[in-house]
């Protein structure tokens, strides 16, 4: 907690959740209005997608050293800088005469946004009371959830009415407005002890980490590699109109949001299960994709499907990684949050190239598809599946043997 804060700036812990909401919204507004910029640049989808891997890796990075790099700077100051560079990316985005030009105006979202997820939590915490900390964290890293409930959705319906270029000058105008709220309503939030590559390498080095960084690694990336093709699958196997994605992508996002919050119960139930569960449910949600879809209805129902399973995946990992860390959550977070961020990007890439690179499977040799990416995503999630199968025996045991230790 801030040394001279006496109760907690709720008008900040709200800054602070907006700013991860914008950040996000402009993280994966790609998705939305792919089509839209691919189409209008006159390159391939996959070229596009690589809008979400370029930050991707850039935040997977950065987050997991940012601790390190800030040292002791006021954490306020840097978040809104990192908010900053976000609302110039959003601007080189909308002005962008070419492709390249697009994916070079992206590498500013990636160091931004693995600047403020490392530092947000640690932030709140410092500048919230002891009582009132875990309700701020969960107002906070509520906005992440919301961008993908309201932001993108928003963000894509505009673009779909007005043009792709302006849905991007609206974000970034937002991310500009949330910089000068939050130095204005966020207290100093200064440390005397910074995290040390000692601390992350020690973390990275538990076998309980490591289970848990791979099992978001795999998972996230073939989630990814799915989700940021949603537009075109949605349109190819779904016969959704460019006009509809927006609906279907809120339809996704407030099963997400559910399942977000649900997750909650069945890990307090049992944490082991669950990780089991959730990637479960998505291999269902994109099989039924594969099989069922065939109009805007049954697209619907399965979004929802694969919405709910899939809004849990960020939560139940980090519960994973902060478990097995234990006294090195901060370093666990930043290592699980990395992973986090290189899985959307590797997800985007692969994505990309399923659909452009065919498997005889589904067509002959002939043309990439849908259901290439499909079977892709498919395949990696059932791996997570088995990574979590064994993770969670591999920990039933460790935690039998301390038993009979202490016994």
């Amino acid at each position: 907690m801030s040394d001279t804060a006496n109760r907690t700036p709720w008008a900040g812990i709200v800054m602070l959740g907006l700013g991860i909401f914008v950040m996000t919204t402009m993280e994966e507004l790609p998705i939305g209005v792919l089509t839209l910029v691919a189409d209008d640049l006159d390159t391939s989808h996959g070229t596009i997608g690589l809008g979400v891997t370029i930050p991707g890796i850039l935040a997977g990075v950065v987050a997991i050293f940012a601790p390190k790099l800030v040292g002791r700077t006021d954490r306020r100051f840097i978040l809104a800088g990192a908010l900053a560079a976000n609302a110039v990316s959003g601007v080189l985005s909308a002005l962008s005469p070419t492709a390249g030009f697009f994916l070079a105006s992206r590498i500013l979202v990636g160091v931004a946004l693995g600047m403020f997820w490392a530092l947000l939590g640690a932030t709140v915490v410092r500048v919230a009371t002891e009582e009132d900390a875990p309700k701020a964290l969960t107002v906070a890293f509520s906005g992440a959830a919301a961008a993908i409930v309201l932001g993108v959705p928003l963000a894509t319906w505009l673009g779909e009415r007005t043009s792709w270029e302006e849905a991007f000058l609206v974000v970034a105008g937002a991310a500009l407005f949330v910089a000068v709220g939050l130095i204005l309503l966020v207290p100093a939030a200064t440390t005397t002890t910074a995290v040390s590559l000692g601390d992350i390498a020690a973390t990275a080095r538990l076998r309980g980490v490591q289970f848990g960084v791979a099992y978001t690694l795999i998972l996230v990336t073939a989630h990814f590699t799915a989700y940021t093709y949603a537009s075109p699958l949605l349109q190819d196997l779904g016969e959704v109109p460019v006009t509809g994605i927006s609906t279907q992508l809120f339809v996704f996002g407030i099963a997400g949001l559910t399942g977000n919050f649900l997750a909650g119960p069945l890990m307090k139930r049992s944490l082991d299960a669950t990780v089991v569960i959730i990637p479960t449910g998505v291999v269902a949600a994109l099989l039924a994709f594969a099989l069922f879809v065939g109009s805007p209805l049954s697209a619907g129902l399965v979004m929802l499907a694969w919405g709910l399973f899939g809004g849990a995946i960020s939560v139940v990992s980090q519960a994973w990684v902060l478990r097995a860390a234990g006294d090195n959550a901060e370093a666990g977070s930043g290592l699980n949050s990395g992973a986090f961020n290189i899985g959307i990007a590797s997800g985007a890439f692969i994505g990309g190239q399923a659909g452009e690179h065919p498997l005889p499977l589904f067509t002959g040799g002939t043309s990439g598809g849908s259901e290439t990416i499909l079977f892709v995503a498919g395949v990696g999630v059932a791996a997570a599946c088995a990574l979590a199968v064994t993770g969670a025996r591999v920990t039933r045991k460790r935690r039998r043997a301390r038993m009979r230790q202490v016994g």
